[in-house]
């Protein structure tokens, strides 16, 4: 697909020759829109770099720190610390504030800045041999670094925010003293899955100037989303293995969902905005994916009977499996198909490359993953990917008849 720069071109040329627009105009314009698109490059260059550069640096002062431990003093710690915290953020306020021309830099020392405040927390509960408290912890530098995401405006340091929530919540589920203490790795997939819907929610309602943060937001709410429904359609094989059976408090996953449902709620009326018909059916999808998603908690805690054992998807193996758990699993593949047909369909029509290729790929990593889980009988396994095969053909055909229609409609309006 041709870059801004070269669309940009031949249509200014289609222009030119047809005398709409002169030719030194065309000319400043094309070399306007070719010198943003190199800013463009080497700025992203700098951020990725900048970024990479950020962690290593915090890895390199942890190390140096650990590999010194017995020869450096408890005052000495804490005073480098300071120094290294407050010079980062300093540093690149200072950069922002005199307004050079270093955005990326500036972001990236924000983002040293609040990786090393985790790495000061541990400093000083080693220092001072404080009991370990890894939920408190993730707690206290979620909110330290809250308000500079807000604040700064910062992609990166939001990043760091959801990986810190993300963290909170697995530690406080982990946590065998906390009263919403769960176990199972049902109960730790809601966690992801709900903060996935969340996020979804809630990046369709931020501002347009905040786009880079709304990338980050959305990314990870891809992310989120996307691993727990890959790992949702093996939930007939971890559901009812001893060490994976959910137990505990129910409070922290279906808390999630629920919050995940309200952000998609809220943020419902923006989430694809330049294909506004296509909204009803991604809420369907999500609305079906919480359904699911409740139906195998409560399976996985015997709230709701597992069924009878069935060998429907034994495939020449000698396993058995709940018919419960087998169509929550079924559920599951079927919505991880219809979630990369949307993307491929969002993306073509709103013509934005990342979601066909992210469609495409998810399309893809599906049939292979299927074709492994349920390997052992050929037939059985061919039969499958011919009637999957056919509805695509059908689909792909009646979208090229939607197509044709609207062109033919369009032409006939004009």
């Amino acid at each position: 697909m041709a870059s801004f720069a070269q669309q940009l071109e031949r249509l200014l040329l289609a222009a030119q020759a047809r005398g709409l627009v002169e030719s030194g105009l065309a000319e400043q314009l094309t070399a306007l829109a070719a010198e943003r698109e190199r800013e463009r490059g080497w700025l992203s260059l700098g951020g990725v770099l900048g970024r990479l550069g950020a962690a290593v640096t915090m890895l390199g002062v942890i190390l140096l720190i650990a590999a010194n431990w017995q020869h450096i003093g408890a005052g000495v710690k804490i005073l480098g610390f300071l120094l290294l915290l407050g010079g980062a953020h300093g540093a690149a306020l200072w950069i922002q504030w005199t307004g050079r021309p270093y955005p990326r830099f500036a972001e990236a020392l924000h983002f040293l800045g609040a990786g090393l405040f985790v790495g000061g927390l541990a400093l000083v509960g080693q220092i001072y041999h404080l009991p370990a408290n890894p939920p408190r912890a993730m707690l206290v530098w979620l909110v330290a670094i809250a308000p500079l995401a807000v604040l700064l405006r910062s992609p990166a340091i939001s990043g760091l925010g959801i990986l810190a929530a993300w963290l909170w919540l697995h530690f406080e589920a982990a946590n065998s003293d906390s009263p919403v203490h769960v176990s199972g790795f049902t109960s730790y997939l809601m966690l992801s899955l709900g903060m996935g819907l969340a996020l979804l929610g809630g990046q369709s309602k931020l501002r347009q100037e905040d786009r880079r943060i709304r990338s980050v937001m959305r990314g990870a709410a891809q992310l989120m989303l996307f691993y727990g429904v890959y790992l949702l359609g093996f939930f007939r094989r971890f559901a009812e293995r001893a060490d994976t059976v959910a137990t505990g408090s129910l409070v922290l996953p279906l808390g999630a969902l629920v919050l995940g449902s309200a952000g998609v709620v809220l943020g419902w009326n923006r989430l694809a905005p330049e294909v506004p018909w296509l909204r009803a059916r991604l809420s369907l999808l999500l609305v079906l994916l919480v359904t699911t998603c409740v139906v195998a908690l409560l399976i996985a805690v015997d709230v709701i009977p597992r069924g009878p054992p069935v060998s429907v998807f034994e495939f020449g193996t000698s396993a058995r499996f709940a018919v419960g758990t087998v169509l929550v699993s079924a559920a599951a593949w079927v919505l991880w198909f219809l979630f990369a047909l949307w993307l491929v369909v969002y993306g073509a029509l709103s013509r934005q490359r990342d979601f066909v290729n992210t469609g495409v790929l998810a399309f893809g990593l599906g049939i292979v993953t299927r074709f492994l889980d349920l390997i052992g009988g050929l037939a059985d396994t061919g039969t499958l990917f011919v009637l999957g095969g056919i509805v695509l053909l059908g689909t792909a055909w009646a979208m090229e008849r939607w197509r044709r229609a609207v062109v033919a409609r369009i032409e006939g309006d004009t």
